[in-house]
């Protein structure tokens, strides 16, 4: 099967599952693109005539919150005809494509209210120490700072649990610190 074949198949699939309209580009591979978020690629098997693969894609970002997650995928002969293939989509591919996929979006929601909270408390630090720098990766946001010879560096973590490390401060700066901090947090 060629590209334009494919492309011709997705369109006639999509008639026939609810839901379900084709996305294609040129140069891009055809896409099935269904009710909450499901975006199933489908591709031709080069080493076997007549033969296409459908394969249920994830959000981007999923893999840091679903590292393990399961592929989701069939092998169809596309001589069966659309009908036949929108069957074997919905009885084979989607059920537990579609388990897998809420359990990600459901994951990715709450990693999104994690990092606003990180970022949140984050900002709170900076706001309180001039000249902090704010060092943030998938984990963590770090916040290193200075204040004459005290210095210190603030790790909020990705559950927005805190790592607080402090030299040299004063009773009243380590109280203001931990003050804020606490209120953030409740």
């Amino acid at each position: 099967m060629n590209a334009w074949e494919v492309e011709e198949l997705v369109i006639e699939v999509a008639e026939h599952l609810d839901g379900f309209t084709p996305l294609i580009r040129a140069g891009h591979p055809a896409y099935l693109i269904g009710p909450a978020g499901a975006r199933l690629v489908v591709h031709p098997l080069w080493s076997q005539r007549g033969r296409i693969r459908v394969l249920g894609v994830y959000p981007d970002g999923s893999r840091s919150v679903l590292p393990n997650q399961k592929r989701h995928e069939i092998t169809v002969t596309a001589a069966r005809g659309a009908a036949s293939i929108a069957k074997r989509i919905e009885r084979r591919l989607l059920p537990g494509y579609r388990n897998d996929l809420t359990t990600c979006r459901e994951l990715l929601a709450a990693k999104a209210i994690q990092d606003g909270t990180r970022d949140q408390l984050a900002e709170t630090l900076a706001e309180l120490l001039p000249d902090a720098t704010l060092t943030a990766n998938e984990r963590a946001t770090v916040v290193l700072w200075r204040l004459g010879a005290t210095s210190g560096t603030f790790t909020v973590h990705s559950d927005a649990t805190t790592t607080i490390q402090i030299h040299a401060a004063d009773r009243e700066l380590a109280e203001r610190i931990a003050d804020a901090v606490h209120h953030r947090a409740s």
